[in-house]
């Protein structure tokens, strides 16, 4: 299969090093010092299963690259509108975009740009950040995609993507709820990153404060809520397990929200914990917590 992920930072850089590591043919979309690395040096990625060097293609120009019959579609909310017009090219009869984009809107994005029949909808679980340009650190045992379908059915299409991505270094879920799956991981997302970039504080900071957990934990509930008047089912318990695994995983938690607020870059506000507090208000389900959160990063969304 011909793979490009879109979007080779962090998450999609992970993704991709492993794949091209272990032999696929992989494209990767990247730009500014970071691609301009990965050109010259090879892409450097650090892991729980790992380190490694792997010499891969990339560009920072999607249209180039011609179609392909799998894109993992990995960047910020913000950049959709932007990018997917670029991304035309790409798109063959049988290509699969998986997107692993954070919230719980950004499949019927992609569909309404590519049709429904070439989008399925995702979420990842991993801790891992950029330490340098094209260079990618891990951390944890943690990196997996979890998707499926809409209509939560198996499909040949699904199984061949888990057959793709399942591999050391990835694991793979698929599931047959996909929009609870995404909005049980908008409960922890939603949640801490915007918890952590609010207070420019670590989670192990947050959880030292006098009224971090409570914090957080009002925010989860908040989501829940919201989440419910929409039909979403969450698991018994929900928030109290959410919060009993991010206090053991504390001190590898990191935020690419407070990180793009901590570098200048624009925010993924309005399409996370800000999407929650608009459906909230909508719906009549009160949110304050959530909305004074959204409050007082709301100038920093744009970039600074």
């Amino acid at each position: 299969m011909r793979i490009a992920i879109m979007g080779a930072g962090a998450v999609g850089g992970y993704f991709g090093g492993v794949l091209a590591n272990q032999g696929e043919d992989v494209v990767l979309i990247a730009r500014g010092l970071h691609g301009q690395a990965i050109a010259n040096n090879g892409l450097q990625v650090d892991s729980h299963w790992g380190n490694f060097n792997v010499k891969v293609e990339v560009t920072d120009d999607p249209s180039t690259i011609g179609e392909v019959d799998f894109i993992l579609h990995c960047i910020k909310l913000y950049s959709n509108a932007d990018a997917l017009p670029l991304m035309q090219p790409m798109i063959g009869e049988n290509t699969t975009v998986l997107t692993i984009q954070n919230g719980a809107t950004s499949g019927h994005i992609l569909a309404s740009e590519f049709g429904q029949k070439h989008v399925l909808q995702g979420a990842t679980y991993i801790e891992t950040g950029i330490v340098a340009p094209g260079h990618i650190r891990q951390s944890g045992s943690t990196a997996m995609i979890e998707f499926g379908e809409d209509d939560g059915s198996e499909t040949d299409r699904s199984e061949a993507v888990r057959k793709l991505l399942q591999r050391e270094g990835i694991q793979v879920k698929v599931s047959n709820n996909i929009v609870d799956t995404l909005w049980n991981k908008m409960v922890s997302v939603g949640a801490i990153g915007t918890v952590m970039a609010a207070s420019r504080a670590s989670f192990v900071e947050v959880l030292s404060s006098p009224h971090g957990e409570q914090t957080v934990r009002t925010v989860m509930e908040e989501i829940v809520a919201v989440g419910q008047s929409q039909g979403v089912t969450f698991p018994p318990r929900c928030v109290q397990a959410k919060m009993t695994d991010a206090i053991s995983e504390a001190e590898e938690t990191q935020a690419s929200l407070q990180y793009d607020l901590n570098n200048g870059k624009p925010l993924e506000l309005d399409d996370i914990l800000g999407a929650v507090v608009g459906i909230g208000r909508d719906a009549g389900v009160p949110v304050p917590a959530s909305s004074a959160l959204v409050t007082v990063l709301d100038k920093f969304k744009r970039g600074s």
